[in-house]
């Protein structure tokens, strides 16, 4: 029967057949217990040769010979010479040497050593071979001597031999393989073995909930179980959303609350009146007027009716009759509450006005900026318009040693150095301080990339895909696929030393 053990076993891995099972041990296959009993020897050695075991009901048989008998009586072994001259054994085999009969009186000998006694059961041809009690430290391959356990500690493999060390957790009681601490093997680092594997929640997993009853500030909420995310909004149920003209707690009580002087509506008084037929009288004090002069008397003065109101308002003095009219102005009907206001339908491109009296409408504006430098209001000089084109996840700012490598000191230290880029992201370099090495970005067969490129000059003019490619200024943007992970290459149209890699971090990986 062969044996075809395993070949890279691991420690403690097993191999059975039959009913006999070897265990490796990290050196060699030993015989391991089974319920029939254990194999005491691997291997019967005879002087013309060699047998061993492999399976448990293996049967030795030993048989005579010339002038040899054997036979069995219970468990007793009885080997017998018929010859008067046969030496029983002509050479005696051990691990360490041998010994050979010269008499048929010779004597063997069945020494025990080091943890093993021989006895002979008194009136018996027995040998009995026990081991006796020993330490662990008589081992050849476990050195407790050295350093002495103490409790609790277990044996490690120290790269000599087994000696005490701390346990992974307390008490002895191992380490969860599930966590993978103190499991070192390729078995354990399999996440497919795993019986207790967390669920993985992904990007598609996440989703936003229905939104929750106002309260307090407002925020936003996340429940790790279920990646849902729900917004809360602010309670606003003590701020004011509406309000009446009468509840104002200061409204104007006179014309002045509207823009009229209070002086405009009451009696002008002789004091008041500066000029007379368009005589200036200033700094004249008080005015009288002589009836006998044919002037018209204070006492003749009069406020007439009031006349429709027109424009901003008047008071008109008639110097026949002595009487001032008051034209009050047109004063815009008023707004007492929000619920007077008013939004008129508009359409795209209309800005919305109102005429004063709570109704806003849309009205249509011609003209209008496209362009940054065509604003009047804003200065250009400072704004390149190329470093604000689109958001990206970086921008590096490139710069060169020479003609022999390019260098990115905004991010990257050394000479032509591994960028490392995130898929699904857009990345800018900043191409402003490479005069003179047209910069090109590579794929992994040192292609040059032919889409998801822009470039864009600090003026604001666009280039895309093969025609981004070969700038020495101006922004170059690479839109990076999520669908792309690996090694690229960024390198100078014009000098080959100038060159290094982009190595691409796949997002949904990390």
């Amino acid at each position: 029967m062969a044996l075809n053990f395993p070949t890279n076993p691991i420690n403690d891995e097993q191999y059975t057949l039959g009913s006999t099972t070897w265990q490796w041990n990290g050196t060699t296959w030993n015989i391991v217990e089974a319920d029939s009993g254990r194999n005491i020897f691997v291997s019967f050695a005879t002087d013309g040769g060699t047998a061993s075991p492999d399976t448990l009901e293996d049967v030795l048989t030993i048989q005579g010979g010339t002038n040899v008998t054997t036979s069995i009586n219970n468990k007793i072994l009885t080997i017998d010479s018929t010859g008067t001259t046969q030496n029983l054994f002509d050479t005696i085999l051990s691990d360490d040497g041998s010994t050979t009969a010269n008499s048929a009186t010779n004597t063997l000998s069945i020494l025990g050593g080091t943890n093993l006694s021989t006895e002979i059961a008194t009136d018996t041809n027995n040998v009995t071979i026990d081991m006796d009690a020993f330490s662990i430290d008589f081992l050849s391959d476990v050195d407790t001597t050295s350093t002495p356990p103490n409790t609790g500690q277990v044996l490690k493999w120290n790269g000599t031999n087994w000696a005490p060390g701390a346990d992974a957790t307390t008490g002895g009681g191992g380490t969860d393989a599930d966590t993978l601490d103190g499991f070192d093997s390729a078995y354990f680092l399999d996440y497919n073995n795993f019986s207790n594997t967390p669920s993985i929640l992904t990007l598609a997993s996440l989703s936003v909930g229905n939104e929750l009853t106002a309260s307090g500030d407002g925020a936003i909420s996340y429940d790790d179980t279920t990646g849902v995310f729900r917004y809360t909004p602010p309670d606003l149920s003590t701020y004011l959303t509406s309000v009446a003209f009468a509840d104002l707690t200061t409204t104007p009580t006179t014309l002045a609350g509207y823009g009229i002087t209070d002086a405009q509506a009451t009696l002008v008084s002789a004091t008041n009146i500066k000029t007379i037929n368009g005589t200036s009288l200033l700094g004249s004090g008080d005015i009288t007027i002589a009836a006998a002069d044919g002037g018209i008397a204070l006492t003749d003065l009069s406020i007439g009716t009031s006349g429709t109101a027109s424009g901003n308002g008047a008071i008109a003095y008639n110097d026949s009759t002595g009487v001032f009219t008051y034209t009050p102005p047109v004063i815009p009907a008023a707004v007492t509450s929000l619920t007077d206001l008013s939004i008129n339908d508009g359409s795209t491109g209309q800005v919305l006005t109102t005429n004063g009296s709570g109704t806003f409408s849309f009205t249509t504006v011609s003209g209008g900026s496209s362009t940054f430098s065509s604003l009047s209001d804003v200065t250009t000089a400072s704004i390149d318009i190329g470093k604000i084109y689109e958001p990206a996840i970086a921008m590096l700012r490139v710069d060169n040693v020479g003609i022999n490598a390019y260098t990115f000191p905004s991010h990257y230290s050394g000479n032509n150095p591994t960028i490392y880029v995130i898929s699904g992201t857009t990345i800018a370099f900043d191409l402003d301080l490479v005069g003179g090495h047209p910069f090109e970005l590579q794929d992994n067969t040192l292609s040059a990339l032919t889409s998801n490129l822009v470039h864009v000059t600090s003026t604001g003019t666009v280039s895309t895909n093969s025609s981004a490619q070969g700038k020495s200024s101006g922004t170059l943007y690479w839109r990076v696929p999520e669908n792309i992970s690996g090694t690229y290459v960024y390198q100078c149209q014009s000098h080959s030393g100038m060159f290094g890699s982009i190595v691409i971090k796949d997002l949904s990986n990390l």
